[in-house]
């Protein structure tokens, strides 16, 4: 503890017995305190003062470090290690498994698989017994999902499960929403990146969900519902199948889906096509009749409870599968001439 001054903190004077300075009146307690928190301060400042300047100090020492600074000119001895490039395989980009030495391999599978797959789908319909499993396993939920699209196109509310799809009385209100929603969605989308095949499938998408929910009545909606199966079947299997054309470095071709989702394609476009091109001279292969648990065929409730003719239904369904043979025809087409000079080579 530091001792009293001799003088008045405040004025200076001999400091005297008593609280108070007789000359200034200050109390010395009080003074002195001040006296104190002024010095006290006084040296906080100075500090922070010099802390700033030797901040400056450095921030100035390091630009004139950087300024000064210049590239090196030796060469790392990793970089004068690493091997020159082999001219015969620039241009390969390691990406997963996908590189431009692919090139020809790959034009080779657009070649051959989807006709392969084609056929072996022909022939695997054509087989009773293996028909039946290949029905059970891989074509029917697609049939059902056909139903249910085609239900959602047209304004009704849909749930497919794997051997039937229940389908609301009346149109959906909700479910006019949400199509219409997601594929303005896909629209804006389309516009806003300048994806114009994105927009042109939308726009086209929505107008034929317009179509389908205000251009038709309801039974026509409720018809179009059964007929979408075997309809939706055979479109849905090529949209399956053109997915084995996706460009390199897709998720479907670095993960290899594009092939679970040709054969897939292939057999739900055979199990429709196959049945209705034989329809042509053999009526007795349209399914006609009652499904215990579900009701009428599709056959038997466009003909009995909507009226269509036969011939109608066969050409109705035998057109939809022409247009997409057409469909594959030019996507297979396409590929060929994308790869046309890993072909050559």
């Amino acid at each position: 503890m530091s001792l009293p001054s001799a003088s008045c903190p405040r004025c200076g004077a001999p400091r005297v017995d008593g609280p108070e300075c007789p000359a200034c009146g200050v109390i010395y307690l009080r003074a002195e305190v001040r006296a104190a928190t002024r010095q006290s301060e006084a040296r906080d400042r100075e500090a922070r003062e010099a802390v700033q300047r030797e901040a400056e100090d450095q921030r100035a020492a390091l630009r004139e470090a950087l300024e000064a600074h210049t590239a090196p000119t030796f060469t790392p001895a990793l970089v004068a290690a690493r091997p020159e490039p082999d001219p015969a395989t620039e241009g390969i980009t390691f990406h997963g498994a996908e590189t431009d030495s692919e090139g020809p391999l790959e034009a080779r599978l657009r070649l051959a698989v989807l006709p392969a797959a084609l056929v072996i789908a022909w022939l695997a319909v054509g087989s009773p017994g293996f028909h039946a499993l290949l029905r059970v396993f891989l074509t029917m939920p697609v049939h059902e999902v056909g139903h249910a699209v085609t239900a959602w196109f047209c304004g009704f509310s849909a749930t497919p499960s794997l051997w039937v799809t229940s389908v609301s009385e009346d149109r959906s209100t909700f479910m006019i929403i949400v199509v219409s929603g997601l594929l303005g969605a896909l629209v804006w989308q389309g516009w806003k990146r300048r994806q114009w095949a994105w927009l042109g499938v939308g726009a086209g998408l929505l107008a034929a969900h317009w179509a389908g929910t205000f251009g038709l009545t309801r039974d026509q909606g409720r018809a179009l519902f059964s007929f979408g199966g075997d309809a939706g079947l055979m479109v849905l299997g090529t949209l399956l199948m053109a997915t084995f054309y996706v460009p390199r470095g897709h998720y479907l071709h670095r993960h290899q889906l594009r092939w679970g989702f040709v054969a897939m394609g292939a057999a739900a476009f055979m199990d429709g096509f196959e049945q209705w091109w034989a329809a042509r001279t053999d009526v007795d292969r349209i399914p006609f009749g009652r499904i215990e648990g579900v009701g009428l065929s599709d056959p038997s409730a466009l003909v009995e409870t909507y009226g269509w003719n036969v011939r109608t239904v066969i050409h109705g369904y035998v057109t939809v599968g022409v247009v997409c043979l057409a469909l594959l025809g030019a996507l297979y087409l396409r590929g060929l001439w994308t790869a046309r000079d890993a072909l050559r080579g």
